[in-house]
């Protein structure tokens, strides 16, 4: 909300990057993942249903009428249906009002892009400037273990991306922030402009709830969630090409490739303490 408020507050026909990074950031803080929140609320409603009756039993044993000494005083069957029915509109009304509220701000965030002069469904229509580095290398490692199909084929269209590019897992051929990154870059945009006669998808709520496709603003903590991305995808590519004895990488790893393959390992290794997570590829 607060995201909305400041972006609103915008008078200028266009976006600076920064105020487009922040409106796209908006956009895709509206498209939590259907499925995921789909499942809090049944949780929640199923943990209301357990509470409620729960409470209803202890009710009816401390305070009802007990026919055998002793004995526990029995529920009434219609008050079970109750709670059930309860805890079931409880879980799927959240979840009805969540997705209003989720596709109302999606919308909203729209207009304020058109506003700008931005088509917020096609993220890339201007170019990749509204993503970081760091997002567009985590995303094109995804490309490289995705297997043929439409999903490929949209990643290829929106972003440029193809598989005789420089990029090169295991180990990575290019790093945030240098100049073979920004070479990389002119290489799919470039390749954007070629295809340019051809249809573009467009990324929905749907879509980018599934799949998380639209920009992101570069906080330093989404850097290090999309360098694990991308660093973890290196070295699983290298422990399947050179070993999973990554000790012994000095006599399997070519020698023009070792440095960088210890740098991914690295990388990853640290990454994966800097984010409180135990490292799988140690």
């Amino acid at each position: 909300m607060g995201i909305l408020l400041s972006m609103e507050q915008l008078e200028t026909a266009s976006f600076g990057l920064e105020e487009e990074r922040v409106a796209w950031e908006g956009l895709a803080a509206s498209c939590a993942g259907p499925i995921r929140r789909l499942g809090a609320f049944v949780l929640v409603g199923f943990v209301f249903f357990v509470a409620a009756t729960t409470a209803m039993v202890l009710f009816y044993n401390l305070f009802g009428n007990r026919y055998v000494e002793g004995a526990g005083v029995p529920v009434p069957e219609r008050a079970f249906y109750v709670t059930m029915l309860l805890g079931i509109t409880l879980a799927v009304g959240g979840y009805l009002v969540w997705l209003a509220r989720s596709l109302r701000s999606f919308r909203q965030f729209g207009r304020i892009l058109k506003r700008g002069d931005v088509d917020p469904e096609r993220p890339t229509a201007n170019g990749l400037r509204a993503y970081s580095d760091e997002q567009l290398l985590a995303l094109r490692s995804r490309y490289e273990r995705m297997p043929a199909g439409r999903l490929r084929d949209i990643f290829g269209r929106v972003f440029g991306f193809h598989k005789d590019d420089s990029f090169r897992l295991g180990p990575l051929s290019v790093l945030p922030g240098t100049f073979e990154m920004g070479s990389l870059r002119v290489e799919w945009e470039t390749h954007l402009i070629l295809r340019s006669g051809e249809p573009m998808p467009g990324i929905g709520w749907w879509a980018e709830s599934r799949h998380s496709l639209l920009p992101r603003k570069p906080d330093e903590v989404r850097k290090l969630v999309y360098t694990l991305r991308y660093t973890d995808a290196s070295v699983r590519e290298l422990k399947r090409r050179y070993g999973y004895r990554t000790e012994r990488w000095y006599a399997t790893v070519p020698e023009g490739k070792l440095f960088d393959a210890v740098r991914d390992l690295e990388t990853s290794q640290r990454v994966h303490v800097a984010l409180g997570r135990r490292s799988p590829t140690a």
